[in-house]
């Protein structure tokens, strides 16, 4: 007896699959071939699969390409240390901006950039940034003053629980962002870097005493109008560390106070 197989091109099927997370499109073509059994006359159906394709989900888009928006992300958060031409220890002069800690916040709420290939990208972003002196010593900064001064205050008039000296700027990086290619989970190494801008917003300082209760002064107490410096982060999927130094004078119209400077260094989170 005879057996005859008659093959027949069911379909070609293609599965496309794109996945955010992964970032990859995968197609995958199938052939459904018959066979028939004169005998039994039964058919049994045998799939196999005759090709797969792999492409990138950025071959999808076109290089270069722009990106930008409202966004809310480099949410940096850690230490200030001040430097006196170039050392961390204040001179006599300074010494009344001494503290017992100070620290760093910022983040950025808009963005525009030009994204060349899947690894790097350049944007300029704006955002706020907040520093933050715990003051040591009872005083209270002049408001309007020529130069930036201070009055020691007497203790027993009011002591200073807490006296904070913080500064308030409208931030403007410029950014160069590589990233690595993506690991089996989906995660990247990122590595930016490049220029940070300011202008300053106010500034403010907040006291505290039984005598007098929550005191709040808002001046400029000739803080530098504009801050500028380099800026580094580096991180793993969303979160590193970054560090961050105006090489700007802290403070202007100030003599005194000339060669004081402002590094900051700590966590990061969304870039």
């Amino acid at each position: 007896m005879k057996t005859i197989k008659l093959s027949i091109i069911l379909t070609l099927t293609a599965l496309l699959s794109f996945n955010i997370v992964k970032s990859q499109t995968v197609i995958v073509k199938e052939t459904i071939t018959t066979t028939v059994d004169t005998i039994s006359n039964t058919a049994k159906v045998v799939k196999a699969i005759v090709g797969v394709e792999e492409f990138s989900a950025n071959e999808q888009h076109k290089y270069p390409r722009t990106f930008g928006g409202i966004t809310f992300s480099r949410i940096d958060w850690g230490f200030s240390r001040l430097m006196d031409n170039g050392s961390f220890n204040l001179s006599e002069d300074n010494s009344f901006l001494s503290y017992k800690k100070a620290s760093n916040f910022g983040f950025d709420i808009a963005q525009f950039g030009l994204r060349f290939n899947d690894n790097f990208k350049t944007y300029l972003s704006a955002g706020f940034e907040w520093n933050y002196l715990r003051l040591k010593q009872n005083i209270l900064l002049k408001e309007d003053s020529q130069q930036l001064a201070y009055e020691v205050i007497n203790k027993e008039d009011a002591d200073y629980k807490k006296n904070i000296f913080t500064s308030t700027y409208l931030r403007i990086p410029l950014t160069f962002e590589w990233r690595s290619d993506k690991n089996h989970k989906g995660d990247r190494m990122k590595i930016a870097f490049g220029a940070m801008t300011g202008i300053l917003l106010k500034g403010t300082q907040r006291l505290k005493s039984d005598a007098n209760g929550k005191q709040k002064f808002k001046n400029n107490y000739n803080l530098a109008s504009f801050q500028y410096g380099p800026f580094v982060r580096v991180g793993f999927d969303n979160f590193g560390i970054f560090g961050k130094y105006y090489v700007n004078d802290m403070f202007e119209n100030s003599p005194a106070q000339d060669g004081v400077s402002n590094f900051t260094f700590g966590l990061t989170l969304g870039f």
